[in-house]
């Protein structure tokens, strides 16, 4: 499936108020399909994007994200969560995402499966220390070190029931002909990491659920002196379904591919021919760079519009 190539509607945010437009402009910059992401807030908008000339191949949940029953944005809804009206909600959202991708004859869901409570003043402190040049101090290697073990004290009932979503899930996935893509996350206290994912992964029905590799993510997690690129790459490859393609420079992600410090040649030799591609790309990023991907994709040979597999050797 190297023919394809999305850009996810991340781009559009503050600048293609109209979707339609949104898909006009990228198919005149090479791009040959959408990801429906969380910028997507009403049902309006969704079908304006899918009259577009482009199809959309995934969506990523939550879609519509629209306001919950709860008070709360439906993105930050826990899929995890241990306060079973909180997950069932999120369950909620999910499953009406899935029935728009399969209406809409996309590929695939991404999901994002919650997070563990912790301190977000911790991980926020871990960045600025890493952002002022301390990650060699004591002061550095003791915040780093204090998140995993917070995080673990409730961690296992968080994974179970993450186990438990994916599952339920899963059944209405599968009868509707929808994949569904766990991501590799961002911040260190969301579920699951790198040896959560195992477990999910081995509870779950491969036919359906895979993995969703996020290059800018993983490259967060090696930043901070965590789990590295190839590790997430060479452990889950096999079930990889989908990628997030994007860069990590020394303010954040989200970065137009080549623009920071991926090792895009390790990127590439570890995506399935099968799997979804997607440029998921920041809205600060202007025109020059989104016209520039499908290029630079294509010299990896993640991208090859006529069928012809040039990828790095």
């Amino acid at each position: 499936m190297t023919e394809s190539l999305s850009l996810s509607t991340m781009s559009a945010r503050g600048q293609y108020p109209d979707l339609y437009e949104f898909s006009r402009a990228a198919q005149s910059w090479g791009f040959t399909a959408i990801e429906a992401n969380a910028f997507v807030k009403t049902a309006e908008m969704l079908e304006r994007l899918a009259q577009g000339p482009l199809p959309i191949r995934s969506l990523h949940n939550p879609i519509p994200n629209g306001p919950s029953a709860l008070g709360i944005s439906s993105y930050d809804l826990n899929l995890c969560a241990l306060d079973e009206t909180e997950r069932r909600e999120a369950i909620r959202f999910a499953r009406a995402t899935i029935e728009h991708a399969a209406r809409l004859n996309a590929r695939a869901v991404v999901l994002h499966m919650g997070h563990v409570p912790v301190d977000r003043e911790t991980e926020r402190l871990l960045h600025d220390l890493w952002h002022e040049g301390k990650t060699a101090t004591q002061e550095y290697r003791d915040v780093q070190w204090s998140i995993p073990e917070r995080r673990s004290r409730t961690a296992p009932q968080h994974v179970a029931r993450a186990v438990e979503t994916v599952q339920e899930l899963e059944k209405h996935a599968r009868a509707l002909g929808v994949l569904l893509g766990i991501e590799t996350r961002h911040n260190l206290h969301e579920v699951p990491n790198v040896d959560e994912m195992a477990v999910v992964l081995a509870e779950s029905d491969p036919s359906v659920v895979g993995y969703w590799h996020d290059t800018g993510h993983a490259g967060t997690h090696e930043r901070l002196g965590f789990t590295t690129q190839a590790e997430w790459l060479k452990r889950y490859a096999d079930r990889m379904i989908g990628i997030h393609l994007h860069d990590i420079n020394v303010e954040r992600d989200h970065q137009c591919p080549g623009n920071g410090s991926i090792d895009w040649a390790l990127v590439a030799r570890h995506v399935p021919d099968s799997a979804l591609r997607v440029c998921e790309i920041g809205e600060w990023n202007g025109p020059e760079c989104l016209s520039g991907c499908p290029s630079f994709m294509m010299d990896l040979g993640l991208f090859c519009p006529n069928g012809v597999d040039n990828a790095l050797t």
